[in-house]
């Protein structure tokens, strides 16, 4: 009989009723609090990532801009700049990234980014990579901030009319983006 009377008391339920509530809320908040992490880690990948985009499409239009200044100086710079020579007018430069930094310190930062640019000889049949034969370049324009790295690569043909002094004939991009 008293077996019976313990099982009809209700006495203390109240309180496994709280803890039980108890854990449930902490589960939601933890839950709640890994989500916000998450979604605040993949924002920040986010920004970085454009960051560096705008970085890298920066440095073509820099990069287009040196390219088409040193053919007007001297029309072997190209050669000069693929050979890794000291570049006509430019005292002791050597890279495309020298040019831009030239006089200023590093013009190739933007905002919290920083670009750096290479170019090389596209393929002009004429068997050598270190000759530019047909007045065109290919520029590549990489940019890195944190753990973000994007690039973009575009074919530039030197024209050498009037008005603008090159023209842009293929453009491609890559990027990576991580939080950091």
């Amino acid at each position: 009989m008293k077996d019976k009377m313990i099982l009809k008391n209700e006495n203390g339920s109240t309180i496994i009723i709280a803890v039980v509530a108890l854990i449930l809320i902490t589960m939601l908040g933890i839950w709640a609090s890994n989500t916000a992490t998450v979604e605040l880690q993949i924002a920040s990948s986010e920004k970085a990532q454009k960051i560096v985009f705008y970085a890298a499409d920066a440095g073509i239009e820099a990069g287009r801009a040196a390219l088409a200044r040193l053919k007007q100086e001297d029309r072997g710079n190209w050669d000069k700049l693929l050979q890794g020579s000291a570049l006509v007018g430019h005292s002791g430069i050597t890279t495309l990234d020298g040019v831009i930094d030239e006089g200023t310190g590093n013009d190739r930062n933007v905002g919290p980014a920083t670009f750096t640019l290479a170019v090389r000889d596209n393929n002009d049949l004429d068997g050598d990579t270190q000759v530019d034969s047909d007045n065109i370049l290919i520029l590549t324009s990489t940019a890195t901030y944190g753990n973000a790295v994007a690039e973009i690569e575009a074919h530039l043909r030197f024209s050498g009319g009037g008005g603008e002094e090159y023209d842009q004939e293929h453009y491609d991009a890559w990027s990576t983006g991580v939080a950091h």
